[in-house]
């Protein structure tokens, strides 16, 4: 079984880790730079193999000064955006994102090849491969992004939190609508805190994009994971080994029903 995954960030090769285990034959293409991995990021799941001891943390998650509804509206002015209920879990197990791409990183980065897909190459068929994964911003292998729609939030970063005394491994949403910043973040040490780009008190230390969705449909042979492989803020680097892991395992036992038929 041959797979091709773009894009060498924590995501990819993530996918290049549940091919590998499944004995598949990995190419990798992307910039062979490690991507830098700041602020209060997180892994969800484990990735077997990677994270193989106990979570590193328990996150808590608050929501003040309303529901996560008001959450939602006051910071995408919409509350059915990325809402798939109306409260958040109380909070979840984590494992350190740092250290399981420097794993990843030593064990697959020799298959990396050091280079850009452009949005019109062949590899991008699929003809070739079992499965072609693109972790890659989905703009950027986009044929036509004067017709398709991308739609993302700007963000506003400063690297300290804003919530009063916060405690480590939280995670504080704020729906107050007369407090501008709209998250504080502490985890493992590292403090953020976003605001709208318009609500800022001053100059950021860095601004992001977060994706929310898009009406691209180039490449209907690509599987497209992670959170910008997808263009969609609530999928996450797990999300890139399980999902890709479920669809070759899907792959290896296509034939076993054929004769019930």
């Amino acid at each position: 079984m041959r797979v091709c995954i773009i894009g060498c960030g924590p995501a990819g090769l993530a996918a290049a880790h549940a091919a590998a285990g499944l004995g598949a034959d990995i190419r990798i293409l992307g910039p062979k730079v490690a991507t830098p991995q700041r602020g209060p990021i997180m892994l969800h799941r484990p990735i077997p193999g990677i994270n193989t001891g106990q979570p590193d943390g328990y996150v808590r998650q608050l929501v003040v000064g309303g529901s996560i509804l008001d959450y939602r509206l006051k910071l995408y002015g919409d509350i059915n955006i990325s809402i798939s209920g109306d409260i958040l879990d109380p909070g979840f197990h984590t494992w350190r994102v740092q250290e399981t791409y420097e794993k990843m990183w030593s064990l697959y980065s020799s298959e990396i090849q050091d280079r850009f897909v452009s949005p019109d190459e062949a590899v991008l068929e699929g003809l070739d491969y079992d499965l072609v994964v693109s972790t890659a911003p989905a703009p950027n292998l986009c044929l036509v992004p004067g017709r398709h729609e991308f739609r993302s939030v700007p963000i506003a970063l400063f690297a300290q939190t804003s919530y009063p005394r916060q405690p480590d491994n939280t995670v504080i949403y704020n729906a107050y609508p007369d407090v501008r910043w709209v998250r504080s973040s502490c985890i493992f040490g590292n403090e953020a805190t976003e605001y709208k780009p318009e609500d800022v008190p001053r100059k950021p230390h860095l601004v992001i994009h977060k994706p929310l969705s898009t009406t691209c449909d180039c490449h209907p042979r690509v599987f497209r994971t992670g959170r910008f492989g997808t263009w969609h803020n609530e999928t996450w680097i797990d999300h890139a080994y399980y999902d890709v892991r479920s669809v070759l395992y899907s792959i290896l036992h296509k034939d076993e029903w054929e004769d019930v038929i």
